[in-house]
């Protein structure tokens, strides 16, 4: 891990930046790798059925990276099922970068940040924001406190 510290110069004066380099924050398949050890510390295990012994992985071609196989039901999974990165089209190094920087502060940051340092749009952004929030909630069972600056959703 390598750790770069400069400043640069924004709206409110000098802001000091952190930058950590680290593949799980700039390489998809890292990411995937770091939350199937996060995951599955003893090997993987069905979501739909719950074996861990006889599971494959699916290499090829045709096969997007990170599908495995559960042989007794047959049915193909990969880490992000039954988990909120289920659905979205977002890479996961970016849904990391966005823990990182929720986490970095208390009250965590707003969508218009996370906006910019990962460029993508402010709706993506908002909800990103939104399910790393619920999560945060649910696992301190507290009740989600939204950030006042995401008040407005982003017209759909």
């Amino acid at each position: 891990m390598r750790v770069i510290f400069g400043y640069y110069a924004g709206r409110g004066g000098m802001m000091a930046v952190i930058q950590i380099d680290r593949d799980i924050y700039a390489d998809a398949d890292a990411a995937r790798t770091f939350l199937e050890t996060l995951r599955w510390p003893e090997g993987a295990a069905c979501p739909h059925c719950g074996e861990n012994k006889r599971i494959k992985r699916l290499e090829g071609d045709s096969t997007r990276p990170g599908v495995l196989m559960c042989n007794p039901c047959r049915r193909p999974f990969t880490v992000t099922v039954a988990t909120m990165f289920e659905d979205s089209k977002v890479p996961l190094h970016k849904w990391l970068q966005a823990f990182r920087l929720m986490t970095s502060r208390p009250a965590g940051v707003p969508a218009q940040r996370l906006q910019r340092e990962l460029a993508v749009t402010y709706k993506t952004a908002w909800f990103m924001t939104q399910r790393i929030r619920e999560a945060m909630a649910i696992s301190a069972q507290q009740p989600v406190v939204p950030d006042p600056q995401d008040a407005v959703h982003p017209a759909a």
